[in-house]
């Protein structure tokens, strides 16, 4: 089984033309100067500036080819490392890398690369420019299971909802059943034909009755004496629209449901229409751009207040650009005794966004580090900002990053930044109550 816990990371092609400071500071630290075990990237002609280094792989075939048995991957913090007593200089490792991960200290003979410093890259310290970041995925992987989700899917290119359902999955365990209904999802767990990808138990229903038929399938458990985890994930259009009927009466009659909302913010499965999550001013096929048209024009539903204000004994939203949070607020939603659980999963969607294909997860960072949407948590009552980012990034540092709202003024562009300042206060007013909010 792969082990993926701590590895160094760098955002891609963020580097300053010429600069080495990572690299000389890595050489200096690890072997007085002779070789780093990052290495700056600078192709002018092609405007590439970037760094590579060890990617501290889940199988790595370093590992796989050294002859003598010098490279290994500790179970404790998923890092690689090289054993010189056994290196025997053959560089057998250096071929094998396909990062360009693996390094030769000419001096010692031996083969050389990044083992993170014991957890506290140099590098990170040195560079100036915010390339560099370290990620520890060890707090995220105690609470991962079995993938219960097969290899490839039918949804687009780069979709984070397929990543966002494996990973409810891993954390609740393959006991859980799936309920779902149209949308991008249902590709996933209803299948194509006779394709399945699924191996919890799974049902479709209709995108006004899913919370009717969860509700009667647990009942039916309830009778029979058997535990079970029913686990709704439905688009913002079969939770916030046309579900939501249902969904409103099952918290209201206090039902023992999980209902997980991935929010792309619109139709997207069937063309790309606005839904009641789409933000003000965002472009879809139903909110045209043109000589008259400015995209949506009006407010988003704020839907995890909406459900929060139903009273149900725990909501939260999350992304799966923090899975930690993530994986945190689904073992607290599971955990629940006596009524319903609403987790509200932003996941962008880059067919719909006009993004990259490879942009998903940066976007749904930029989400949370702009304050467009925060990560929060209301527990029986209590409110709780569960992630405040250290420096608050302007909202432009998110639009620019679509197409959606490229057709955007600047004035425009304070006018949303207005908007979003006062929803998160909202929420963040609400976290500095002393006593439970009651409805």
């Amino acid at each position: 089984m792969a082990i993926f816990y701590d590895v160094l990371i760098a955002k891609h092609n963020a580097c300053p033309a010429g600069c080495t400071i990572c690299e000389e500071t890595c050489a200096k630290a690890r072997n007085g100067g002779i070789v780093g075990m990052i290495k700056s990237v600078h192709l002018p002609l092609g405007g590439v500036h970037d760094v590579v280094t060890c990617k501290q792989c889940g199988e790595p075939r370093c590992a796989e080819i050294c002859p003598a048995g010098a490279i290994t991957k500790s179970e404790n913090d998923g890092v690689v490392r090289i054993d010189e007593t056994k290196c025997v200089g053959c560089r057998l490792c250096t071929l094998a890398c396909p990062y360009g991960g693996m390094h030769f200290n000419p001096v010692k003979n031996k083969a050389a690369k990044c083992d993170t410093c014991d957890g506290t890259p140099k590098c990170i310290e040195a560079c100036p420019y915010g390339v560099l970041s370290f990620g520890r995925s060890r707090p995220v992987v105690n609470y991962l299971g079995s993938d219960p989700v097969t290899h490839g899917n039918f949804l687009c290119q780069g979709c984070p909802a397929e990543l966002t359902l494996r990973f409810v999955l891993r954390v609740l365990g393959k006991r859980a059943i799936v309920f779902t209904t149209s949308g991008c999802a249902t590709l996933m767990v209803g299948g194509m034909g006779d394709d399945r990808q699924l191996t919890n138990p799974a049902s479709r229903g209709l995108m006004p009755n899913v919370a009717s038929i969860m509700t009667g399938a647990k009942r039916y458990y309830d009778r029979i004496g058997k535990e079970a985890t029913l686990v709704g994930f439905l688009g913002d259009g079969a939770l916030a629209d046309v579900g939501f009927q249902a969904l409103s009466g099952a918290a209201e009659r206090d039902e023992k449901l999980i209902f997980v909302c991935y929010d792309n913010e619109g139709y997207m499965n069937t063309g790309i229409q606005r839904s009641g999550t789409t933000p003000y001013m965002g472009w879809t096929m139903t909110t045209p751009v043109g000589k008259t048209g400015k995209g949506k024009v009006e407010a988003p539903k704020n839907m995890p207040l909406i459900m929060a204000f139903h009273g149900v004994p725990y909501t939260a939203t999350a992304s799966i650009s923090f899975p930690e949070d993530f994986a945190q607020k689904l073992m607290k939603a599971r955990a629940v005794k006596s009524g319903m659980s609403y987790i509200h999963v932003i996941t962008p969607c880059v067919t719909g966004w006009r993004a990259p294909t490879d942009s998903a997860i940066e976007l749904g960072r930029l989400c949370v580090e702009t304050n467009y949407f925060p990560l929060w948590e209301a527990d029986n009552g209590k409110f709780c900002l569960t992630y405040q980012p250290k420096r608050v990034r302007p909202i432009r540092d998110l639009t620019r990053s679509m197409g959606r709202f490229s057709h955007l003024t600047e004035a425009e562009l304070d006018e949303f930044q207005e908007i979003v300042n006062a929803r998160y206060s909202t929420i963040e007013y609400m976290t500095k109550s002393e006593k439970p909010l009651t409805v």
